[in-house]
């Protein structure tokens, strides 16, 4: 297949070209209707859940909007999920290692999509999560199995990040805008520079939008520096949009990130024998083309239309380029070892939205196919690599709505996946899987609504875990004892079974107006979950060497059948200028084959939200409060502690709604406003202390 490369763009110099298309597009819409309007085209589907209709009943799936990413300027897509209850930031300080943890699972167990294309660069212990937040529209997040829409990799949940268009930044009227931002940090003196460009002539609509971030090494609690922890990073994102009529659309995106780091190969440790340094490039490409077609207007969706047809085609490539400077034999006048690691994701999906027979449908089709390639330097490490993934899906999902009190939600899909390696003989192989949900939702009352939710989900075993082979780590030359050079070994396993997953959920979601104020609006939720996963593929050390004892193989196995069960509370409280919100979560885990604990299980959290407008709403500040118990939860095997702690943020916002000043916004955010020094839950460093964030923007 082929492979798409481009040059590194500068996003000063990209801010330059920006300004120049500014200066002509006004040219051209100067001597055009100054009121020319936005392309508004529906999108076909709700990110995180691929229903239109699943704002409406699916409560489960949380948003949080460009407001709040401005509010809090997070470093990276782990830290904007951070105050959600059972969702803890993991991957260790590092932010471009960090991912959600979502009710107990993350990595490869969660899902992620950009603009509805599927993320699937999940490589060793490297990075997953390649978007800049600063080109964030929004990230939806979907707890729980959600395979019956999404297929494999969706055990955990779904986490769907959104990019800004055109029609999201441009102000009424308007056929051109643009801004410029710029974000300092006192931890790691960090920076951002951030420039952009968009307009609306006619029926297309354009967005050029690019940033070049750096930081020094960050300081966790305490002011203790963490070596080997600075980066650069450049992100562009380039999208046009063309109405060829009034229900038809094509959608044309071009991202590219490229982050440049010095980092232990796992970026969850400090550097070591096991964890050589790294100095590690990294460059995420994608091209995404969406085609929609509408028809009529919907009787139940505000906005929607009665028929809507999305065909998207997406291509993504990541390219990890590494050296170990310290991996070299000087005697063979060697000097370090250079890694190549690619993963090209290409897929097609047809999704379908309509009305009939009585209820709302979704379904469609998915094809994607993962290239894995490695090319690795030196002796006594893991062979190269050349797998393949080719995965086929077919989904359909049903509402029937029964006197506006009763929905009835089932869906299913069924996917055919295949895996072939170049390297091993015997090694392709295929399998299917089915996965099945059904919601059943009722309208109580006029304030409470409830609902019930079971769904079924799998992941399918990746080509590193079924087809790694070759050195893992070495032990050393014990040549002297006869013994030759002993090292660990992988033993690939390409008979892995699919990780399964079942969820039950219930919930109560309240809504009250007029309590103590006319004005005043009171929403809460409660809700109870239940998810057993079976076949877990875990990477295991075996066959102790029978004079040292040391495992001489390292292979992946199904090994757990684990149950994930908690519950999350959440309120929030509207009063004229006051916004007050609440939540708790708390999650359990087991290993039933002994009833032992599992790790990574996210210890329980309490977040308090207190937000205040003043100055006619211009002036916004806020102060958050996590607070979270000690994890005393553990496996037999784990021997360290982790305490509680509480952590407060703080933030305001300034953004003049009229004025010679319309059109400036500054922001002040403050991180772990106390300094304290703490650890997540079986994650091995702790995590970064104070940050002041200052950002300063002017829209025009």
């Amino acid at each position: 297949m082929g492979q798409f490369k481009t040059p590194k763009i500068h996003p000063l110099a990209a801010a330059v070209l920006a300004m120049s298309a500014s200066d002509a597009m006004s040219q051209v819409t100067d001597a055009e209707n100054d009121s020319q309007p936005v392309i508004q085209f529906g999108e076909v589907v709700v990110a995180a859940d691929r229903d239109p209709g699943a704002k409406e009943r699916d409560k489960s799936t949380v948003l949080v909007e460009r407001a709040q990413l401005e509010e809090q300027q997070p470093e990276s897509i782990a830290q904007a999920l951070k105050y959600e209850p059972n969702i803890e930031v993991v991957g260790g300080p590092r932010y471009s290692n960090q991912a959600p943890n979502i009710r107990g699972l993350s990595g490869v167990r969660v899902l992620q999509t950009i603009d509805g294309a599927r993320q699937n660069c999940n490589s060793g212990h490297r990075g997953t999560y390649q978007l800049d937040t600063e080109l964030l529209k929004q990230v939806e997040v979907k707890k729980g199995p959600a395979s019956s829409l999404w297929g494999s990799g969706a055990v955990g949940g779904v986490v769907a990040m959104s990019t800004k268009s055109a029609s999201d930044l441009l102000k009424n009227g308007d056929a051109v805008g643009g801004y410029m931002k710029q974000e300092l940090g006192t931890n790691g003196d960090s920076t951002e520079t951030t420039a952009a460009v968009y307009g609306v002539a006619g029926d297309f609509d354009y967005l050029l939008n690019s940033s070049l971030s750096e930081h020094d090494n960050v300081e966790i609690g305490g002011g203790e520096e963490l070596e080997n922890s600075a980066s650069e990073n450049t992100a562009l994102l380039a999208r046009g949009s063309i109405k060829i009529s009034d229900n038809q659309r094509v959608d044309l995106s071009f991202r590219h990130n490229n982050r440049e780091e010095g980092v232990p190969s796992n970026p969850n440790a400090n550097v070591g024998t096991s964890s050589p340094l790294v100095e590690r490039d990294v460059t995420d490409q994608n091209v995404t083309a969406n085609y929609w077609i509408q028809a009529g207007k919907s009787k139940h969706t505000e906005g929607a239309a009665s028929h809507t047809t999305k065909v998207s085609i997406y291509r993504n490539d990541t390219q990890f380029d590494e050296f170990r400077p310290t991996q070299g034999d000087a005697s063979l006048g060697t000097l370090g070892q250079n890694d190549n690691t690619e993963v090209t994701t290409s897929g097609i999906a047809l999704t379908n939205a309509t009305e009939g027979l009585g209820a709302q449908w979704v379904y469609g089709i998915d094809w994607y196919q993962d290239d894995v390639t490695t090319v690795r330097d030196g002796d006594n490490r893991p062979e190269n690599l050349n797998a393949e993934t080719d995965v086929l899906g077919l989904y359909a999902q049903a509402a029937f709505t029964f006197g506006d009190l009763f929905t009835l939600t089932p869906g299913a899909r069924y996917d055919r996946y295949k895996a072939e390696s170049q390297q091993l003989s015997d090694s392709a192989r295929e399998d299917t899987a089915v996965s099945p949900s059904i919601a059943a939702s009722v309208k109580a009352a006029e304030w409470l609504n409830l609902s019930a939710t079971y769904a079924r989900a799998f992941r399918a075993p990746g080509v590193e875990e079924m087809y790694t082979q070759g050195t893992h780590y070495a032990y050393g030359d014990f040549s002297f004892m006869g013994l030759g050079f002993l090292a660990n070994t992988f033993i690939p396993n390409p008979d892995l079974e699919a990780e399964k997953a079942a969820n039950t959920e219930f919930r109560a979601d309240f809504a009250f107006r007029g309590l103590a104020d006319a004005n005043d609006q009171l929403t809460a939720s409660a809700s109870i979950f239940r998810n057993k996963v079976d076949n877990f593929i875990e990477q295991v050390v075996i066959n102790p060497h029978p004079m040292f004892g040391f495992p001489m193989n390292t292979t992946y196995l199904n090994v757990d059948e684990a149950e994930l069960k908690g519950f999350e509370l959440g309120a929030n409280y509207l009063v004229n200028d006051l916004e007050v919100s609440a939540s708790y979560g708390q999650t359990e885990g087991k290993d039933l084959t002994d009833n032992s604990y599992l790790s990574s299980i996210p210890a329980d959290k309490f977040v308090l939200d207190l937000g205040y407008y003043f100055l006619q709403r211009d002036l916004k500040a806020g102060l958050r409060t996590s607070a979270l118990s000690a994890q005393k939860q553990l496996p037999e095997e784990v021997t360290e502690e982790y305490s509680s702690y509480t952590l407060t943020d703080a933030y305001v916002t300034w953004e003049p709604a009229a004025g010679s000043l319309n059109g400036v916004k500054l922001g002040l955010a403050l991180d772990n406003l106390t300094d304290e020094e703490y650890r997540v839950a079986f994650q091995q460093l702790y995590m970064p202390g104070r940050n002041i964030k200052l950002s300063a923007s002017y829209h025009f």
